[in-house]
């Protein structure tokens, strides 16, 4: 008698920032009876191969006979197709269109298909003149002008009701790499003053890499069928009252980039994400309040971040 496949929790994805983050969130919960079953790109992560199933097969190249292998209660999709400038990345998300496309096709002919818990972003919603929830309309915005080519496949699935998937919209993900490490961390390392971009008064709410992990299996844990779910971990906070903060940790001044000096530098694209108002609350107060955040204080989180930030680089 052929032994039945155990239920898997999958993680497209794995490898890379956030999937990473989640996979050993995960990881954390692990039993004689649970197994998770992490796909990655290209790069090999040690850890995760030594503790988890890890499959080095691209999401566009996703083989069915996986699901009949490791058939997935739950799919977490942390697997966004990059590209370096908006031609790149225009050309990455119609590849991700494809593959989402095909993937939700092989999900549809399951006897259980899974949950599927997308990670997408609040840069979807574009600029705001005030703190949104998950009902404002979305106008990406952007580097979500092109990943939501990709993510549509996900919404159309969303809407027909045929799958449960819920959308998480992370909003700016804290953490000692990405976009604090490139754009506050080591402009203030070789500047010697903690920036701003824009006039400073764009909304931020900030969202810790642990906390975003931890939110990601939040929705699957307990969130509803077929919701989206804003995640984040603080109060909204301005710009250049966060580059105070930051600055204050590391005993440095603040300095003001203009939005032209931000656009000669860094182009249209970065200039939109790092000066867009984009403040973000929930619809779902009782399930946000079931989470239990690992840092609920601001300096904390920061000068956790910062020191971990520099011992990790070698330019601090």
């Amino acid at each position: 008698m052929q032994e039945k496949a155990q239920e898997s929790i999958w993680v497209l994805g794995a490898t890379g920032y956030v999937g990473k983050a989640l996979s050993l969130e995960l990881l954390k919960d692990t039993n004689e009876k649970s197994l998770i079953t992490c796909f990655g790109n290209r790069r090999v992560d040690l850890e995760l191969m030594e503790r988890s199933n890890l499959i080095l097969n691209p999401l566009e190249e996703l083989e069915e006979h996986w699901l009949k292998r490791f058939p997935p209660k739950v799919i977490y999709h942390c697997a966004r197709l990059a590209g370096t400038s908006p031609k790149k990345r225009k050309e990455a998300a119609l590849k991700g269109e494809k593959a989402n496309r095909r993937l939700i096709a092989l999900l549809k002919k399951m006897e259980k298909p899974p949950v599927i818990v997308y990670c997408s972003g609040t840069l979807m919603y574009g600029p705001q003149s005030e703190e949104i929830d998950e009902s404002a309309p979305l106008a990406p915005t952007a580097y979500a002008k092109q990943y939501a080519i990709a993510e549509q496949p996900w919404i159309e699935a969303q809407q027909e009701g045929i799958l449960d998937v819920r959308m998480a919209r992370p909003a700016w993900i804290f953490g000692p790499d990405s976009w604090f490490l490139h754009f506050f961390l080591k402009v203030a390392w070789e500047h010697g003053a903690v920036p701003y971009y824009g006039d400073g008064q764009q909304m931020m709410s900030l969202l810790p890499l642990g906390d975003c992990a931890g939110q990601l299996k939040h929705c699957y844990q307990e969130g509803e069928p077929g919701k989206d779910y804003n995640l984040y971990g603080f109060a909204p906070i301005s710009q250049k009252e966060f580059a105070e903060a930051v600055a204050r940790i590391m005993g440095l001044p603040t300095r003001n980039i203009p939005l032209e000096e931000c656009l000669k530098s860094f182009g249209e694209t970065v200039t939109e994400a790092l000066c867009s108002n984009i403040p973000v609350r929930t619809q779902h107060q009782a399930w946000k309040e079931k989470y239990q955040p690992y840092f609920q204080d601001l300096d904390s989180l920061l000068k956790t971040v910062i020191d971990k930030a520099a011992a990790l680089s070698p330019t601090s």
